[in-house]
């Protein structure tokens, strides 16, 4: 089941789940320069966030946003292939969708926060064919330029590029952004770059209120408290750090809500400041 909503004005966001991962790689590997100190607090703070003292419980999955209308997935997890960081099973995305009474019919825009293979994977069905059929598929075009670089293709650990994004673009499914754009009148894709070349977030106002679907700005919530440390996936880690700390001014100074990706235990929350310093409350 879809583990909850959000109401933002009109807006509603409910959130989905394609798997929650034991991940492999240490934390000392994935959030590099953090003290073993450091650590023990934060397991003490956000203990749902933690598999043991050096292992990330990572949620990953996307968003279901309606708004003026329109349904819109916002990515769509590592998809239906079985993968060593699943112990092999295929991700649950489409059967938390079907539990909000959702099918693939329903989407009407299917909107890509960057091209990592864990939001694209629900992009094509095994016979070639959107999985979405009726949705358009939104990416910056920075990412798709960068990911079909062969420098990168070679660094990818397989061949998900070819099999979840380049066929979308033949097909005529798939528009590249280039800056803000306008998905609905409660909904503006806004660059939010260093992650990946292209990466984007969701700024949602509606009502009087806003929040911030924030892809992978942060990955962990200790990066709210301690925005200059890396994520291991980071591109480019000057202007993700840069990117991250623009995000937190506006969720500390505005109260805007934030949701993200791979938190678990709800990815909806609000910045807070305790003793001078920020920290992520779970809402």
């Amino acid at each position: 089941m879809a583990e909850g909503t959000l109401r933002v004005g009109n807006v509603e966001i409910i959130e989905l789940t394609d798997a929650h991962v034991r991940f492999p790689m240490p934390l000392r590997q994935l959030f590099p320069g953090v003290s073993e100190e450091s650590w023990a607090t934060y397991q003490e703070r956000y203990p749902d966030a933690f598999y043991g003292p050096d292992t990330w419980h990572g949620h990953f999955g996307g968003q279901l946003v309606r708004s003026s209308g329109q349904t819109i997935l916002v990515d769509t997890g590592f998809g239906p292939t079985p993968r060593d960081l699943f112990d092999n099973q295929p991700g649950g995305l489409l059967d938390d969708l079907r539990a909000q009474g959702v099918t693939p019919e329903d989407i009407d825009v299917v909107f890509t926060t960057h091209a990592h293979p864990d939001h694209v994977g629900w992009n094509m069905t095994s016979d070639g064919k959107p999985t979405f059929p009726r949705a358009r598929y939104f990416m910056h075009q920075a990412d798709w330029y960068a990911f079909h670089t062969s420098e990168v293709q070679s660094a990818l650990p397989y061949a998900y590029v070819e099999e979840t994004i380049t066929p979308l673009k033949e097909l005529g499914a798939l528009e590249l952004l280039n800056g803000e754009h306008v998905l609905t009148a409660e909904v503006t894709a806004i660059p939010a770059p260093g992650h990946t070349p292209g990466h984007m977030a969701l700024m949602i106002t509606s009502g009087g209120e806003r929040a911030i679907i924030l892809g992978d700005t942060m990955g962990h919530p200790l990066q709210v408290t301690e925005p200059d440390v890396p994520f291991g996936f980071d591109g480019d880690v000057p202007t993700a750090v840069a990117t991250r700390k623009q995000m937190l001014d506006q969720l500390t100074e505005s109260g805007v809500i934030g949701v993200v990706c791979h938190f678990p235990s709800s990815g909806f929350g609000r910045v807070i400041r305790l003793e001078g310093r920020r920290y992520w409350e779970g809402i």
